[in-house]
């Protein structure tokens, strides 16, 4: 496993030599930026430009191609004119899941309010509810729970803005939020965390995995509508 610290380190070295002064942010997001990264990760990173065209692309991914493992490196990169008109839920997302190493990621976001937020999420969860859903009525009645292993993965996104409406605290990693969460919410998501756990699940009853996250998201979207 690299060591992300020092990889960091070095892509902004890097990065500094090639972009110079139109470099304004470099920062760390995803598994790795959590905590919970396994060897064959992502590297996700945040990279923000004064503008970026294709050529600015080519030589930002030839520097990642020089540094150990940089075939990983993936993430958001963009221009701060984009950055500024970009949707605020995502930009919400971006403040609060970024560790910085270069930059001040909070000097280039414009004002992201609560109502904001709450529509982001909202999108989020229905999101969520209509993959299920589609899933049950398309999907191969043999595989269609194997599918979903992907929405329960995704339940940990929508569970931390969620949270963090009800209680003011954003849980920074899967291990945070649940020791925060109690009940069904806690076991949806250790079954997403937990690999074995789902697959236990899926083998004793497929069908209470779609009703219990169906009865999540319908729940959730009508809390959400009167935050």
């Amino acid at each position: 496993m690299i060591d992300i610290q020092a990889w960091m380190r070095e892509a902004v070295t890097l990065l500094r030599q090639e972009f110079g002064s139109r470099l304004l942010f470099v920062g760390l997001q995803g598994s790795r930026r959590r905590g919970e990264a396994r060897e064959d990760s992502d590297i996700d990173i945040l990279t923000i430009l004064d503008k970026l065209d294709v050529v600015d692309l080519a030589a930002y991914r030839k520097v990642l191609r020089t540094l150990p493992e940089g075939e990983k490196a993936c993430g958001f990169t963009c221009g701060r004119e984009e950055l500024f008109a970009w949707p605020p839920y995502e930009l919400f997302l971006f403040a609060q899941d970024t560790d910085a190493y270069y930059g001040d990621l909070a000097a280039l976001l414009p004002p992201v309010t609560r109502e904001d937020t709450v529509v982001g999420v909202r999108m989020a969860v229905s999101g969520l509810h209509h993959y299920t859903v589609y899933l049950y009525v398309s999907g191969e009645e043999s595989t269609r729970a194997e599918a979903l292993k992907g929405v329960y993965k995704n339940f940990f996104f929508a569970m931390q803005v969620v949270e963090y409406l009800r209680s003011g605290v954003y849980s920074r990693s899967k291990g945070e939020l649940l020791s925060r969460l109690a009940g069904d919410e806690a076991e949806l998501l250790r079954l997403g965390m937990n690999a074995s756990r789902y697959e236990e699940r899926q083998n004793e009853s497929p069908d209470t995995l779609f009703q219990n996250m169906l009865a999540w998201t319908g729940k959730t979207m009508k809390e959400l509508g009167s935050a």
